[in-house]
């Protein structure tokens, strides 16, 4: 009688035991894909900045140009690339969404990130000479009314706008993207 009941006891436990596992597993699991499209919907933040920054400047420099003189070319350059930067924006923006866990397999999500991962290596090594680029088009533009002090500020804002950008890359774009493929590495060992 004993045995018997001991026997019960260890089945009911065993199935404890198991039905645990089960709710423990589903659990790591909603976790790691929570943590996962945390840092991906903190790559979608920090393009939404983006655009609303870059809008603003859209917005202010108009009201800019009353107060000081800027020519021509240089609200050509200012109307052309904004607009661009903006639209890449939302571009980024909707490859980010295309980062789905509930309707991709392991092996399109991996591809996605090493897709992602190229796209933000060539952005790093685009952004520098794009921004070099355009404040040398500024300075050349505008050399005549620039003192030195001018020039001075000028060169200051570019290093600083250097610095942050690779600021924002090491610390957002970075960051993020490898937290959504230590997360995908979780998801597949946990498979």
């Amino acid at each position: 009688m004993e045995l018997e009941e001991l026997k019960n006891q260890w089945n009911l436990l065993s199935e404890q035991l198991k039905k645990n596992e089960i709710v423990n597993h589903a659990v790591i699991k909603r976790m790691i894909e929570k943590r996962t499209l945390s840092a991906r919907d903190r790559l979608i933040g920090a393009n939404v900045i983006a655009v609303f920054l870059l809008a603003g400047m859209l917005i202010l420099f108009p009201l800019a140009a009353t107060r000081v003189i800027i020519r021509q070319e240089l609200l050509w350059i200012f109307y052309i690339v904004f607009p661009l930067l903006i639209l890449y924006s939302f571009w980024n923006i909707h490859v980010l969404y295309k980062f789905n866990l509930a309707t991709q397999t392991l092996f399109e999500l991996h591809r996605w990130i090493l897709s992602y991962k190229r796209r933000l290596r060539i952005e790093i090594w685009c952004t520098p000479f794009l921004v070099i680029g355009l404040f040398s088009s500024v300075f050349l533009i505008h050399h005549h009314y620039r003192s030195m002090l001018m020039v001075v500020f000028d060169i200051l804002m570019l290093a600083v706008s250097v610095v942050a950008g690779y600021i924002c890359y090491r610390y957002v774009d970075k960051r993020s993207v490898d937290e959504i493929e230590q997360g995908m590495k979780d998801l597949q060992d946990l498979e």
